[in-house]
């Protein structure tokens, strides 16, 4: 349940109070952005440096590497009705353009965010600045004040967002806002012909306790929605693996081009479980983060998704391996003890039926 949210001098407000210096406040500010745009970007970054020579970037998207960028520049103006900030969105955006051209990236947009409310004359001054200078260099140049913050606020993806910052605008939570548990079992030996670690092997992870335990919570889950025939949770959950199916997808094309000749790519696995914990829960459906993991782990197993990138052939041989033990059995042979090119070794265990969320 949630209450009104303050209009925005008196919704930000709130990191002067809760901090003991403009710098923690400004700090806070700059995190609470970065985490509002991870709302929509999972791939969503930000940089530190000691000497605080942060390339002029708070919270970035793309390829520092020498591809396109969009960056998101924290400004804590918490007033902007005089010249007083111009100076410094021009010196900002410099140095961000200037820093681009020294290590070889490309700005493509450059995004202000303040949580003030812009005076008409400053909205003006920002607007025909942002024009000239989009003109002058081919960057889109974009404002996130105060009411646009409040507004992203306000909807149900950034439900996490308002609760870290924001916690005085939510209600005590009801038991309908309670957080799923996470379901557990004493042994996870009922996996160990399933696809999602069959590709984990293929990708070279010999552990995979954690995520046998995911999955089943995942799937524990899903089918105690199923069971209570909680259509909205149903729906909800659904919302989730989309959204982790979206986050795969990204690293998958981020990482593929540089999969080594054996198809591994080592860093895929880390960046989607992490990606996958910070995805949003839906309206009617609160989770922890191993259900959103697990929802990873469902994928795969689902043959939507995998770890290397012959996942697909993978998938296709442990296809054929089951087909070929359920044909030995039915025949009354002993199983065949033949895997397809690109398999390995499993043992004889049943596999869990997953099927699609319905």
């Amino acid at each position: 349940m949630t209450v009104q949210l303050p209009e925005p001098p008196q919704l930000f407000a709130r990191f002067d109070s809760d901090n003991n210096s403009d710098g923690a406040a400004r700090e806070r500010f700059e995190q609470f952005v970065s985490d509002l745009v991870a709302v929509q970007h999972l791939d969503a970054s930000t940089v530190a440096a000691s000497n605080h020579t942060d390339w002029g970037i708070d919270t970035f998207i793309g390829n520092l590497g020498g591809g396109d960028v969009r960056i998101w520049q924290s400004k804590y103006f918490r007033e902007w009705q005089d010249t007083g900030p111009q100076n410094n969105v021009r010196k900002s955006f410099a140095s961000a353009q200037s820093k681009a051209l020294e290590h070889k990236y490309r700005i493509i947009e450059w995004t202000l965010v303040v949580p003030a409310i812009l005076h008409p004359a400053q909205m003006k001054w920002f607007q025909g600045w942002a024009s000239r200078t989009q003109r002058a260099t081919g960057v889109r140049i974009a404002l996130w004040t105060g009411d646009k913050l409040r507004q992203r606020l306000m909807s149900a993806e950034a439900m996490n967002v308002r609760r870290e910052y924001f916690p005085h605008t939510l209600d005590a939570p009801s038991a309908a806002d309670a957080v799923a548990p996470v379901a557990m079992a004493d042994d996870y030996s009922m996996f160990e012909d399933a696809l999602f670690v069959r590709q984990m092997h293929a990708a070279g992870y010999t552990e995979t306790g954690a995520a046998r335990g995911m999955f089943f919570a995942t799937d524990a889950l899903r089918r105690d929605l199923q069971a209570k025939r909680a259509s909205e949770g149903l729906q909800a959950l659904r919302t989730v693996q989309l959204s982790v199916q979206g986050a795969w997808e990204t690293r998958f094309n981020e990482h593929a081009p540089t999969a080594n000749a054996s198809g591994l790519m080592p860093k895929l696995y880390g960046a989607v479980l992490a990606d996958a914990a910070t995805v949003p829960d839906a309206p009617g459906l609160r989770l922890q983060h191993a259900h959103k993991q697990g929802a990873a782990h469902i994928l795969v197993e689902e043959q939507k998704a995998g770890w290397v990138k012959h996942w697909r052939d993978v998938a296709d041989g442990h296809t054929a391996t089951r087909e070929s033990i359920a044909t030995d059995a039915s025949a009354g042979r002993e199983p065949s003890t033949a895997l397809p090119a690109g398999t390995s070794a499993e043992t004889d265990h049943v596999p869990v039926e997953t099927g699609d969320i319905r």
